[in-house]
């Protein structure tokens, strides 16, 4: 007999532009088969009636499992501090999906995280989209690299480029035009093979983009053009002065992750963050989601975030939207994940009140119509 789960009652924010009311989402093989009036035969009915019913939330940019939590620098496998270059390194071969990080996501109603390197060099490896089941969604989901203070602050304590901005921008150059030649060199000889130079070739053939680290406004400039000069598709990582640049991001077409905008400026580049930032985003026309950059803060602050940005000017529908669907576009899945919609992914989340409101709980979380999380009191919330 087939399984049939049925979500009764409540309201669903689809994501889709529709908010539905008293309706009965059925999930069939981990997938929202359809969305109806009535409960169908033999179905496992979970009771929503009162209840508020979301989309998985979706933190795109973290780096979950690659830092471990609790363990202090053995769990620090996110990045390589020997080689400003690594874009052969896969994020996929650091993560521990034991790490508590996981059930923590699962409990606070994030069902897809986006795991990157770090920032510690100019190009720091690929990166991987996974449920927080373990799931792989997509492997590389882009190729992450770095400007700004990190490379350089890395590398100038070892008496190495880069220790400027200049030498940041040459080497990201640099490791492209190598690729380029490489790909000319592979037309000729079929055997040649150089894991370095196969993982950015990605780049050029449009298989992912380039996931830029760029906090300040001439860093996230300087990306957008070299990525332009190779004609290489780019998401600025953080982009914590795109107020200033807002315009110009629009124009160019280039999504951002947004955040941690719940954090103290503990560095110059962190020195213009402001909460109104995602405002002048909604405001000009870019696309962007949140992100937590987690462990850098606790991965329940996706939808704090969210909240915040509601306090100073942004709009209630793009703040849900940057916390679902838009962080899908951005990774190229919305087509699995980020709204409630027939033949989608069943990743949704069940909650007893508003989402943005700090006192809201989550009550059951489902991955591929499974039920991976139920609030069953504060001591749930421990672990």
């Amino acid at each position: 007999m087939e399984r049939i789960i049925a979500i009764k009652g409540g309201t669903v924010y689809t994501m889709e532009g529709k908010v539905l009311k008293d309706k009965v989402i059925v999930i069939k093989d981990g997938k929202i088969k359809e969305i109806i009036n009535n409960i169908p035969e033999n179905a496992k009915v979970i009771d929503a009636q009162g209840k508020f019913i979301y989309p998985g939330l979706i933190d795109i940019h973290t780096h979950t499992g690659l830092w471990e939590e609790g363990i202090g620098r053995e769990g620090y496998d996110g990045n390589e501090y020997t080689d400003p270059v690594t874009p052969h390194l896969r994020a996929l071969d650091g993560i521990n999906f034991l790490d508590r990080g996981f059930e923590e996501a699962k409990a606070n109603g994030i069902t897809t995280v986006n795991i990157m390197p770090g920032s510690a060099n100019v190009i720091g490896g690929q990166g991987v989209a996974v449920k927080t089941t373990g799931e792989i969604l997509l492997n590389p989901s882009g190729i992450k690299m770095a400007l700004g203070e990190n490379p350089r602050r890395v590398y100038r304590s070892q008496n190495r480029m880069p220790s400027t901005r200049m030498g940041n921008a040459f080497l990201m150059r640099k490791a492209l035009i190598e690729t380029q030649n490489y790909i000319k060199k592979k037309e000729k000889d079929k055997y040649l093979f150089d894991l370095k130079y196969e993982a950015l070739s990605g780049l050029f053939e449009g298989k992912y983009p380039a996931r830029i680290h760029a906090h300040r406004q001439d860093d996230i400039v300087t990306a957008i053009r070299i990525m332009e000069e190779f004609n290489i598709k780019a998401v600025i990582e953080h982009s914590t002065e795109g107020h200033f640049v807002a315009d110009f991001l629009s124009k160019k077409g280039i999504p951002c992750a947004l955040g941690p905008i719940i954090t103290t400026r503990v560095k110059q580049e962190l020195k213009f963050r402001t909460p109104e930032t995602a405002k002048v985003y909604e405001e000009k026309g870019v696309l962007f989601a949140f992100t937590t950059d987690y462990p850098v803060i606790p991965i329940y602050g996706l939808q704090l975030s969210a909240s915040i940005a509601l306090q100073y000017g942004l709009s209630r529908e793009t703040a849900l939207k940057a916390i679902t669907i838009n962080g899908a576009k951005i990774l190229g899945l919305d087509k699995r994940i980020g709204s409630i919609k027939e033949g989608k992914d069943a990743d949704i989340i069940i909650t007893d009140g508003d989402i943005l409101e700090p006192v809201t709980k989550i009550l059951h979380t489902l991955i591929n119509g499974e039920i991976v999380y139920e609030y069953k009191g504060p001591e749930s919330l421990l672990m």
